[in-house]
């Protein structure tokens, strides 16, 4: 018994020196530098013995765990290392081929970072969820509680569309919940310094294609599918996509992102900030001309109306109003003929002349029956291409929803579509009254940024399937948490 006894207090001692080493040290001591200086050798010695091949993949899996226990014991890296690795999956798919599975290690790294907060909160013992009693989350968690009804929807035929759809929506769930509990002050500022400086550089290789054209691997991959091909080559010119997923995904954050900076740039910062923001939102602008996504045309002027209409007393406003106003009115009425870019963005505006938009409007129509009569939908991932994936013989498989709100109604029902509008409406709603509760001009600022990101979102919602895409989905569902926080810390920002 006594032996018993003292090897259970040897081991708990180990342990408890174990945590020490790693948890609270983070391996930053002599045991970190062995384990180090170890692992090179053995890894050098792997190397000399097997081939390239192996070797890489050797190392991208021992990367990959390191990776892993840093978001395992740091949320805050693990999110943002997240957001960064979304940027650049889809042009590491696009060189090595489509059959990687690169996009699962967003999820993964998703779900590790969520899974260490659950390990930080027992062992610090202490109440890390205070930000979730609002009404932002009551009602995204009552969405969600429908969404996983929707499982027993007798009009879906398949398990495997909705299993791929609640997979997309839990790794929107973690990525909101970890936001809410690593947020702070400073976090606030990595996350948009981030998400900036990564949407400048997506504006900007946005802009190296069109002036220098899509690199032989980009192209190949344009060419290697005639739809992809037909969507992307319009009027004898590529539609840019940078180094993200299509040119919807593209041309949609670059006009989210040009908004925010062009907004951060009319709150209280630095000359040499001010700058900074207001070149990284053109050449953003830029790169989603350039897309060529009438969508994310019509964000811009959307985005901007509710950002006049709530600071439209501010000297910086009334500045960028005449900037703004007389840069559209150039665009769209100017004597310029020959520009494929301009022409595309005035097709945007001549409403009664887009032959695209009057047959969404006759798809619409020709499908409200269906709607009227299935008040909780066809079922999760029955329309579209989804839904020839996933429900062949399903009477919408196939059928184009070409929009965020008809996609909801055909596959949620009108029910499903009353519960997302009560959505978007409590988002907004809180978003305008924190800004108005507030004092502090930082903090407004990043206010009006977020509601004008919102508010474009929710306008292209109507005309696109604008949040559900990657990166764009981990920048869109962590500003509703940090909306939500930043009440919180109004008295803490000066």
């Amino acid at each position: 018994m006594e032996k018993v006894e003292r090897k259970q207090r040897y081991i708990d001692r180990l342990v408890l020196w174990l945590s020490e080493k790693i948890l609270e040290e983070k391996l930053n001591n002599p045991l970190g530098y062995a384990f180090l200086f170890l692992s090179a050798v053995v890894l050098a010695f792997l190397f000399s013995k097997i081939g390239a091949t192996l070797a890489m993949i050797l190392t991208m899996v021992i990367v990959g765990g390191v990776v892993a226990v840093v978001c395992l014991f740091n949320a805050e890296f693990g999110f943002l290392f997240t957001l960064f690795s979304s940027f650049f999956i889809f042009i590491i798919k696009r060189y090595f081929g489509e059959e990687i599975p690169l996009g699962a290690v967003v999820e993964v790294l998703l779900f590790v970072t969520f899974l260490g907060i659950f390990f930080k909160k027992s062992t610090e013992n202490v109440r890390k969820w205070q930000y979730t009693n609002n009404p932002v989350t009551i009602i995204y968690l009552i969405y969600v509680a429908y969404m996983i009804i929707q499982a027993f929807n007798p009009e879906m035929h398949s398990l495997d569309g909705w299993l791929h759809i609640m997979r997309k929506l839990l790794g929107f769930i973690m990525a909101y919940f970890v936001v809410l509990y690593v947020f702070n002050i400073r976090f606030l500022k990595r996350f948009v310094i981030i998400w900036i400086g990564l949407a400048f550089l997506a504006g900007l290789y946005g802009c190296y294609q069109e002036w220098f054209g899509l690199l032989p691997f980009e192209e190949n991959w344009v060419r290697q599918d005639d739809l992809r091909f037909g969507l992307y080559f319009i009027e004898g010119r590529f539609r840019k996509f940078s180094f993200l997923s299509d040119p919807t995904a593209f041309g949609i954050l670059m006009a989210i992102s040009g908004l925010f900076a062009l907004v951060l740039a009319t709150g209280p910062v630095s000359l040499k900030n001010r700058i900074i923001l207001i070149v990284a939102s053109i050449i953003m602008f830029l790169g989603m001309a350039y897309s060529g996504t009438r969508t994310a045309y019509a964000m811009l002027p959307a985005g901007f109306a509710i950002f006049v209409i709530m600071t439209i007393t501010h000297r910086n406003t009334m500045i960028l109003t005449t900037v703004f106003l007389a840069v559209f009115v150039i665009i769209i009425f100017g004597p310029i003929y020959g520009n494929s870019t301009i022409n595309r963005i005035r097709s945007t505006f001549e409403f009664s002349s887009d032959a695209s938009l009057n047959v969404r409007d006759i798809n619409r129509a020709s499908i409200q029956p269906y709607i009227y009569d299935h008040p909780i939908g066809g079922g999760l991932a029955t329309s579209g291409v989804t839904g020839l994936k996933y429900n062949p013989d399903h009477p919408l498989a196939g059928f184009p929803p070409d929009s965020g709100y008809l996609r909801t109604a055909l596959e949620t029902g009108w029910i499903g579509l009353i519960l997302t509008c009560i959505l978007y409406f409590i988002i907004l709603r809180v978003s305008i009254a924190g800004y108005y509760r507030s004092r502090n001009r930082k903090v407004r600022t990043y206010y009006i940024g977020f509601i004008t990101m919102f508010y474009s979102v929710i306008i292209a919602q109507y005309a696109q399937v604008a949040i559900g895409q990657l990166p764009g989905s981990l920048i869109f569902y962590p500003a509703l948490a940090i909306v939500v926080c930043l009440q919180k810390f109004d008295k803490l920002t000066k």
